[in-house]
Order: C-alpha cells, then structure tokens, then sequence
C-alpha cells in the first residue's frame, strides 16, 4: 500500500529519513562522495577475455587493527581448536561508522591468567579503527565459537551475544559507550554447552526479537579421542561425538527470556550444528530457521507465523548435496543470485566436498545448482568457512566471497591438493546466476594466504560498495576495502515501530532491468558471525529505483518511489495497523 511520504534531508549528514513522525535520536555523520571511477591505475582483471571490475586492496596495515587469533590445545588436539573464529559488525555507539567485534580462543582448559580477550574496534573514519575494549568493557573470556548482534531490547542500541566454549556472554548495550553482561542473570550462559551459530529473529510477529541458539557437539574434552591420519597426529571429527541440541528462547517483550524448544516444535534434533540464518525462505511473511550441520542432514524449520516450526530439510531439497551427501557444513549465507525475486542459499563445506549453492525453485523449495552455476568447483580440495554473497561492483547482481583455510596446521603432512592456509575466493556474477572465479589480478586483497574462518561485509569507509573484514585462526585479521569500478547503489537502514526496532526481518524488492530485487535485513550469516544491518542495493546504471517495496514483520507494506541513486535512506516504519 502506497503512503504519503514525509523527507527530511540533511545535505551535511548525508541521510534522507522517511518516515511519518519520527528521525533517528543521534545525528548521522557527513558521508563521502561515492566513487564512479576505477582507481588510477586500475589494472582490471581479465577472465577468459572479459574484464572484470571487481578490485580488492589489501588494508590490513592501514587499519590499525591488531587483533591476533590464538588459542592453545596443550598438544591435546581437541576438536574445539578446529572450528572457533566468528566475528561481528555494528554500530555499537550510533555514529553513523561501522564497527567490528572479534572473538578470540582460549586454552583448553582454560588457565588462568593466559587468557585471550574477544576485542571491539571503533571505527574512526576512513577504514581506520581504535581498539576500545577496554573502555567499553566487552573484552569475553572465553573461547568464542559464534556471535549474533541485535537490538533485543528495543533500546535504540546493538547489543551482542557470544556463544562460547564455557559461559555465553550477552553484552547489553548501556547506550553510552560501554557493555553490561546479562546472560547469566537471563539463563542463557549454558556452561556446558559448546556453542556455534546464533540468531535473533521475530518468530511470533510481535515486535519482540526472539533467540536461537546452536551447538555442536556434546563432552569434547572430557571425552576427546585421539585420531592419527597417515601415521600423523590429526583431530577428532564430528562422527565421533554426540551432536548438542539447540535451543530457542521467546522473548517476554521485558528484556527477558524462557525457553521454548519443545513447545517450539525444535526439540529432538540432536545435531552438529555449525552456520545458522533467519530469513523468510519460503516467502509468507514470517522467517523461518536454516542450520548447516557438520556431516550430518541441514535442517530447515519453516515457521507458521505463530512461532511454531515445523522440520523440512530433506522434501525442501537443503538436507544434502546433489548427490546425497551429508557435508561438513561450515557457513551460510542468503541471497538472490540470478535476479528472480527468490532467495537462494551457500553452504560452505569441508575439503574433498563442493560447497553448496541451494538453488530456490519457489514455495521453500531447493536443489543445488552449484555445479550448473560454476559458483566453487574450484574449492573442491579445501575447506571453506566464511561466506557473503554481496554485489561487490554495484552492478546490479550479487557476487559470492568465501573465506578458505583447512583445520589442521600439519595438513600438508597427508594432503597434497591443499594447506593450512590458503587464498581466499571471489566469484563474480557474469549475469542471470553463472560466476566466473577471479583471480589474483583482481587485486593485493585476494593474494592473502590464511586460514580464514569468519568475515563479514559492510561499508566500512561509507563510499558506496561493501568492504570485507576476516577473522583468521591464530593469526592477524585481514582488512580488505574494495576498489571497484562501481555503479549506483543505495543503503537502507530501519527502525520498527510495530515491527522490531532494528529493522531485522524487513524485506526489501523492486523491479530494475536486469530482475526483481529482494533482501531482507539478517543479523546472522556466513560462519559463526554477525553483518548486514543495512540492506545495500547496486543499482548499476540506473539512476533511480521506481517504486521501492518495503514489507515490515509487522505486516505492514509501503512504496516509496522514484528514489535516486548513491543515497542512504532511514526509513521508520508507518504507525499503524497493517490492515491500513
């Protein structure tokens, strides 16, 4: 339903607010210019003929981010050393700049006095960034497995959950600067359980974010196996342990929450869990739950718009790969790659295994496409973590990054077709859902050699095309900004009134020349991390978007039209029933 608009536009700030009544407390800061030029001197890779514009420059040493992953198994080789390193991106105190929180590992057990604090940077301007820590007391102590950010108590402020090997911790947001732990006075640090992916989302429609908690795999220390392959020392894997149960927890609308995972319909399905996302896969208005699990089925929980799920991964087609098997699921991520008004879904997954590119058929159903779409054959030998599909040109369709880098240091001992760390991969949309690898001639950004695990994609440097930030096992991060010879775009940020404050679960779509274009705000993506807040739109030549669709959890549905290109929008949800 179409409604009368109200703009008010700051030239200074940068931000046009839509909305009825209502503008953002905190003023936005003075937004750079966008680029609509290459880089002088852009040397432009070239793939089988066809230049690409996608360039990523290596900004790790400009950053001024000192982060170091580590953590320490005693030589023990537990199986947690394998597969902590989410990591998260927020605004945490309303600036307008996008911020970055890591979580670090630990010894196992813990000593004490030799522990590793998870770290958040402030972002200064200019990709630039300030280790707060300390100052904004969120420095967890524990070894960090997944993270989820959200405004769980409608307080206008991002707040922060970690799931943890040993306690969770939840960081509520004071709102001046600085973080309180809750999860205990909540119930939700869970010390025995080992956690991985984590997620806020809307299950009952009422305004309120609601949590998902997964874990993998029951008792990995007290009944840790040692395992040998070729004659060397290797780790456990998931078979040999019992999978943990995840669990759901329903918001009390007060900041609480009590636990729901039977009433849910999620008890029962004891798995490894590893990625988890929320997002409206099967298109009727409510987000449902998709969890990747480590050699064993995905499990697809459709929501009923009440907060009850039902499981469907094996008739929806996201159970397994084409081929049947049960893969090593690492990360997951949710976008529409060939422009055709659907979600489709990317797994990551373990060497020797393709990823996965769930393909959406309609009405929740899938099959992968991986193969047909030539978007990861190459990854085949390695194992792949991180993943974000993005349009990283502002062409008009989106591109895929996957963060690679095997478990185990001494893999190169057994293994021949892959190391310890490794280059990561971009995969550029030549149109209509068919990628074409880069390479190296795509800029100093993807000739970095780590073993990557968590990422996330944001404008760090708010000139209108998404960088890259990545979290690397026992090593430093690695900051990518993006130089690309980009077209329009647009960023959209919400704030619920009916529906929740932060914007999470609105869906966005319009119409442009190459398709229909969807996403949706989604707090927990690609492995074991948290990104995407705003909704960016590449808009390639276009100069405006004709009518802008904008469907609130609420319900509510509005247009906004002929919105320009190369602006960012704060768009406050109408105040009233969706029925009007």
């Amino acid at each position: 339903m179409n409604k009368t608009i109200v703009f008010t536009l700051s030239m200074a700030m940068g931000w046009i607010f839509v909305g009825c009544d209502a503008e953002p407390e905190r003023s936005k800061p003075q937004m750079d210019a966008p680029k609509t030029t290459a880089p002088e001197n852009d040397s432009r890779s070239s793939i089988q003929g066809i230049a690409s514009s996608i360039r990523w420059t290596d900004w790790t040493d400009r950053s001024g981010i000192d982060f170091v992953h580590t953590y320490n198994g005693f030589d023990e080789r537990y199986i947690i050393e394998t597969v902590g390193g989410g990591m998260a991106s927020l605004d945490y105190d309303l600036d307008g700049l996008i911020d970055v929180y890591f979580l670090n590992g630990s010894t196992i057990p813990q000593q004490a006095g030799d522990l590793s604090p998870n770290k958040l940077y402030r972002n200064r301007g200019e990709m630039r960034f300030q280790d707060v820590t300390a100052a904004a007391n969120c420095g967890v102590e524990e070894f960090g497995m997944g993270v989820c950010v959200a405004d769980y108590d409608n307080d206008g402020f991002f707040d922060i959950f970690v799931n943890n090997f040993g306690s969770n911790r939840f960081l509520r947001n004071n709102g001046d600067g600085t973080f309180s732990e809750t999860a205990s006075e909540l119930g939700l640090a869970l010390e025995e359980d080992l956690g991985a992916g984590v997620c806020f989302l809307d299950a009952n429609r009422d305004g309120n974010l609601d949590l998902y908690i997964a874990n993998y795999v029951v008792d990995p220390v007290a009944k840790n196996i040692k395992r040998t392959t070729e004659g060397f020392p290797s780790y456990p894997g998931p078979l040999d342990f019992r999978g943990g149960q995840d669990r759901f927890y329903l918001s009390q609308g007060d900041g609480t929450f009590v636990d729901k995972t039977k009433e849910a319909g999620l008890d029962g399905f004891a798995t490894t869990s590893m990625g988890v996302v929320a997002a409206d896969l099967d298109w009727d208005g409510d987000d449902d739950i998709l969890v990747v699990n480590d050699v064993d089925r995905n499990l697809l929980f459709l929501n009923d718009g009440q907060g009850h799920f039902e499981e469907c991964g094996v008739t929806h087609g996201v159970a397994f790969s084409y081929d049947g098997r049960m893969n090593g699921n690492m990360g997951i991520d949710v976008g529409d790659i060939d422009n055709d008004g659907l979600f489709d879904l990317y797994s990551t997954t373990f060497s020797n295994e393709y990823p996965v590119l769930y393909r959406n058929l309609g009405d929740g159903m899938f099959e992968d496409a991986l193969l047909a779409t030539s978007a990861g054959k190459e990854l085949f030998p390695h194992a792949n973590w991180g993943v974000a599909i993005f349009d990283m040109e502002n062409d008009g369709d989106k591109d895929i990054f996957v963060a690679n880098g095997h478990t185990d240091p001494m893999v190169q001992s057994w293994a021949y077709t892959t190391a310890w760390k490794v280059k990561n991969s971009v995969f550029e949309n030549r149109g209509k859902g068919k990628f074409q690898l880069l390479g190296d001639e795509a800029g100093s950004g993807l000739q970095v050699v780590e073993s990557s695990r968590g990422m996330v994609a944001e404008d760090f440097d708010n000139d209108g095309d998404l960088d890259v930030i990545l979290l690397n096992s026992k090593s430093k991060v690695t900051v990518l900004k993006n130089e690309s010879n980009i077209g329009g775009w647009l960023q959209l940020t919400f704030r619920g009134t009916n529906s929740p404050r932060d914007g999470t679960g609105v869906r966005v779509e319009f119409d442009h020349e190459n398709g229909r274009f969807v996403d949706e705000v989604i707090n927990s993506r690609s492995y074991q991390s948290s990104f995407g807040n705003r909704i960016h739109i590449g808009l390639g030549q276009e100069p405006a978007v004709g009518s802008l669709k904008i469907h609130w959890p609420s319900g509510i549905t509005e247009s906004i039209d002929q919105v320009r290109a190369n602006a960012r929008l704060f768009l406050v949800e109408p105040n009233r029933s969706p029925s009007q």
